[in-house]
């Protein structure tokens, strides 16, 4: 059979199939150019992302979603070449019953506060719903996704393999940490009439070889409260404890904050959270390390262990399709070691790492097409050496969905 054939063959097999199935499918294309001093050092940056896509019911209550993304980089007048091929949200979800559910493949999950874990993960989760409560379970694997699209860094040699330059010969340049994360999770969405408590059990195991384990374990939970209906107050708190072959120690972090919707003619709302997490204290109490990345700004982009974080928000939709936003933010460190940048004085005992401002407009005139701005700048605290300029980025997004 030649080329032809074989290609007139699978797509006839193709098109069955999606017939059989009530296939949907399509392709979302984004491009994402930067410039500034926070994107490289007076540079630029261009990312673009292929992301086809196609979903389908295969009988009642059992659905599939398949994605992927192709991604090129631009930087420092580099191409990153090859391109970034990897398998985006990838589920197959099954409903048995109204009050179970169930999802095998690549899925996002987060804990309730969002401190600890958060991104996509390869494995299976479920959940049962009863009357006050909702119980869930999870199991996942890190492995076989992509570095980037884990951020998993909790050891020096997470951050090695994380810096190297990808090449599809060495696995490790492209896959993530090796870590199996298991949560159980319990929902009580009316605890009362205008309160809410969710909670989370997780556990982190290092399944990497060579380097040192390091094992994690937490417990977070978030309580809401809801004192009159335009506002709402949240709080969150994680204790954990990492362990080596040598040490056990403890690490802890918490948040607060509310979101108001304004009182006002247009959509609008103010936010305003801060963010904590333990330093280095001594061998009992350590630096928190969750399992994923978590950046805690627009310009300049710590990431959570050792830092404390205040945060204000406002959003406003001034027409059915334009959006605005404004924030706010001041960054303090917790100790006078975690927290990493070139730009840090290492005699400085200040803890102030400085404040960013930044502002973004989106406008989606159709469902197929979304254009984005934003910009902002850092200016760095008492913390970094004296003469360190203003950090600075500008950034656009045009999004068309087929």
């Amino acid at each position: 059979m030649n080329r032809k054939k074989i290609t007139i063959v699978c797509a006839l097999l193709l098109g069955v199939t999606l017939g059989i199935f009530g296939a949907d499918f399509g392709l979302a294309l984004n491009a994402e150019p930067k410039y500034g001093s926070a994107v490289s050092p007076e540079g630029c940056s261009f990312t673009g992302t292929a992301t086809p896509w196609i979903s389908g019911l295969v009988r009642t209550g059992l659905s599939y979603y398949v994605s992927g993304e192709i991604i090129i980089d631009y930087q420092d007048d580099k191409d990153t070449f090859p391109p970034v091929f990897t398998l985006g949200r990838t589920e197959l979800r099954w409903r048995p019953t109204s009050a179970v559910f169930l999802t095998l493949g690549r899925q996002r999950f987060q804990d309730s506060t969002g401190l600890a874990v958060a991104g996509l993960f390869d494995g299976l989760s479920g959940s049962v719903a009863f009357p006050r409560v909702r119980l869930g379970a999870a199991l996942f694997y890190t492995g076989l996704l992509y570095k980037e699209q884990a951020e998993i860094l909790m050891t020096p040699n997470d951050g090695s393999n994380y810096a190297k330059a990808l090449n599809y010969g060495d696995t490790d340049s492209y896959f993530a940490s090796r870590r199996v994360v298991a949560a159980l999770t319990g929902e009580f969405p009316d605890l009362s009439s205008r309160t809410s408590l969710a909670l989370n059990a997780i556990a982190q195991f290092d399944v990497n070889e060579g380097a040192e384990k390091l094992h994690s374990q937490y417990l977070a939970g978030q309580y809401v409260f809801t004192p009159v209906e335009p506002l709402r107050l949240h709080l969150a708190f994680v204790a954990s404890l990492k362990e080596t072959e040598t040490q056990l120690q403890q690490g802890y972090a918490a948040a607060a904050g509310a979101d108001w919707e304004l009182p006002s003619l247009v959509q609008d709302m103010v936010s305003v959270q801060v963010r904590w997490s333990s330093g280095a204290v001594n061998e009992q109490v350590g630096t928190f390390t969750p399992v994923n990345g978590i950046s805690q700004g627009e310009i300049f982009t710590p990431r959570l262990p050792a830092l404390m974080t205040a945060h204000a928000s406002y959003t406003v939709r001034v027409h059915q399709t334009v959006s605005l936003g404004a924030g706010a933010a001041y960054f303090i460190r917790t100790d006078l070691e975690t927290v990493a940048d070139a730009d840090i004085d290492p005699a400085s005992q200040s803890r102030s790492l400085g404040a960013e401002v930044s502002g973004s407009a989106v406008w989606a005139p159709d469902s197929a097409l979304r254009l984005s701005a934003g910009g902002g700048v850092f200016l760095p605290g008492s913390a970094f050496v004296a003469d360190t300029p203003v950090r600075w980025k500008i950034r656009a997004g045009v999004l068309f969905a087929f």
